[in-house]
């Protein structure tokens, strides 16, 4: 048996990738220092082996972690979570019931409350949020790889969540010696001016797609404000959050501002969005569940951060540069196998060049090659079985409501069979109107749209019950900044639809899409609270 060593790992044995040329299977020991029955450390080493031998080895066991408590077992069992490329068990969690969701809450009260946090002068902490994102970049290997396996995005795709992580710690570690109030001019003898107050308790719920990027856009504006944080993470993905703990401890942060409660949504979710001693939500998931949370939250009056769904559209003129724009436009529905809130799946084209670009994004999807994200294809699975049924369906639905190309075939190949893929696809010939146009896939889906003028582009873009981002491409900057004007989306991008490791500037939407702001300097205001303090100080008569 050939040893290849690695920096970091998981504790079980887990198929990552074969090395066709070798006839190997490369299969990593995924070390934590976890606690639980099935804890154990072991050396962080990719193994290499043939892919007759048989791997035995357990699930890395996820603990939950509420101040300086790591607990092993849960009121509600133990989940697991599977690579959705193969279907095979990758880890185990304790998942919580009501105790440890008061266990979390009266931990992360007491932080917030009684705590150094709020003490430490305002650079001192900025340098612990900026040694997080330190260390972040450290493990980056072994977080993308983890994250890949865990969510089955492509290697590239886990890398960029890691970066972007880190970028959120540097960007906030930087901020927090610079959140001014203001003075307010009341006349001679009153002084007037603001404060900044953290919020509180912050609850965040985080969605299965971009799990520690998820984490970090959130928990570092939090941290920054002064806040104390409780994690809720996806039952799907609970992998990454584990590794963000440990590297919070690392890094110094006191004993309880940030804690970690794994479980189902709709017991220890729930059981949290509506404990008394939560004071804010930072919620991203699809509308209903965010329905529900908000439900749950007005039970005791607390405010939100609504990050929900979407159905942008991408509007390409007649003008626009394609062999620019095309890649672009791809890459805005393909990303991560379409489970992308912000994924430009409607595609309104001018009708002069409508059948060259279905020709060429046609082209490009049939070419694509499919495969597990650690082997960093051109498109991984979908999340699970489940959400890979979701997805056929709306197959069924583009069938209907105009012509599908590509999309039909559930792929059969030998490697792909037992995991949750799909083919990518375009829908052509359905209107606006038709469901496959308004309803939010999640899954790799194009719907092309024909307009004839600006105006009707710009009506048929803000047809939609969403309003999270658009795009638009063209060579005319007129046509883009009066568009752009029109659109009704929280971002607006312009011969782009992303620019890297963008967490300088706010995020969010419009309509169903959410409210509050992610992201930026507008971000903190979600964690804080605005106190006005007034002095009259008369003249002394004497």
């Amino acid at each position: 048996m050939q040893i290849k060593l690695c920096q970091d790992g998981y504790q079980s044995a887990h198929t990552m990738s074969n090395d066709v040329d070798n006839n190997l299977a490369v299969v990593y020991i995924m070390a934590s220092h976890c606690a639980g029955p099935h804890a154990q450390e072991c050396s962080p080493a990719p193994i290499l082996l043939s892919q007759e031998t048989v791997v035995t080895e357990r699930p890395l066991f996820i603990p939950s972690i509420y101040g300086s408590q790591v607990l092993s077992e849960g009121s509600d069992g133990v989940g697991q979570s599977t690579d959705p490329a193969t279907g095979a068990v990758i880890a185990e969690f304790a998942r919580a019931g009501a105790r440890e969701v008061d266990l979390a809450v009266a931990a992360a009260r007491n932080a917030f409350d009684n705590g150094p946090w709020r003490k430490m002068r305002p650079f001192e902490r900025g340098r612990v949020l900026q040694r997080i994102g330190e260390l972040i970049l450290g493990k980056r290997d072994a977080i993308a790889r983890l994250e890949s396996t865990d969510s089955g995005k492509p290697l590239r795709d886990a890398y960029w969540e890691v970066d972007c992580s880190a970028r959120f710690f540097e960007f906030y570690g930087g901020a927090v010696d610079k959140l001014h109030g203001s003075s307010i001019p009341l006349g001679p003898d009153w002084s007037d001016w603001t404060v900044k107050d953290a919020i509180g308790v912050s609850l965040h719920i985080i969605p299965w797609n971009y799990p520690f990027q998820l984490i970090a856009r959130g928990v570092a504006p939090a941290l920054a404000a002064g806040c104390a944080v409780i994690i809720k993470p996806s039952a799907e993905t609970p992998v990454t959050a584990y590794e963000f703990m440990k590297i919070c401890q690392e890094a110094g942060l006191p004993d309880g501002l940030v804690n970690l409660v794994n479980g189902r949504g709709s017991l220890a979710g729930d059981l949290l969005a509506r404990h008394p001693g939560v004071d804010q939500i930072t919620f991203t998931g699809s509308v209903e569940t965010g329905q529900r949370v908000l439900v749950a939250a007005a039970s005791h009056a607390i405010p939100c951060n609504m990050e929900l769904g979407g159905k942008s559209p991408q509007i390409l003129f007649a003008d626009a540069d394609l062999d620019r724009s095309l890649p672009i436009i791809a890459g805005g529905f393909l990303t991560h196998c379409g489970q992308v809130c912000n994924a430009g799946t409607r595609l309104l084209v001018h009708r002069s060049i409508h059948d060259k670009v279905v020709e060429r994004l046609h082209e490009k999807i049939e070419a694509m090659t499919l495969g597990a994200g650690i082997d960093d294809p051109d498109m991984g699975p979908l999340i699970s079985k489940g959400h890979q049924s979701d997805v056929e369906r709306y197959f069924d639905v583009a069938r209907q409501e105009g012509e599908l190309l590509l999309g039909a075939q559930t792929p059969t190949a030998a490697g792909l069979a037992k995991g949750a893929f799909v083919r990518p696809a375009l829908v052509v010939g359905a209107s606006n109107q038709a469901r496959i146009a308004r309803e939010e896939i999640f899954g790799p889906v194009l719907t092309v749209i024909r307009f004839d003028t600006a105006e009707e582009a710009v009506r048929i873009a803000n047809d939609s019950p969403f309003g999270l981002v658009a795009g638009i491409h063209t060579t005319n900057v007129s046509t883009a900044l009066s568009v752009g004007e029109r659109l009704r989306a929280g971002q607006i991008w312009i011969n782009a639809f992303g620019i890297g490791l963008d967490v300088e500037f706010p995020f969010g939407g419009y309509k169903l899409s959410g409210f509050g702001r992610e992201k930026g300097m507008e971000a903190l205001s979600a964690y804080q609270q605005t106190k006005n303090i007034c002095i009259h100080h008369p003249m002394p008569a004497n």
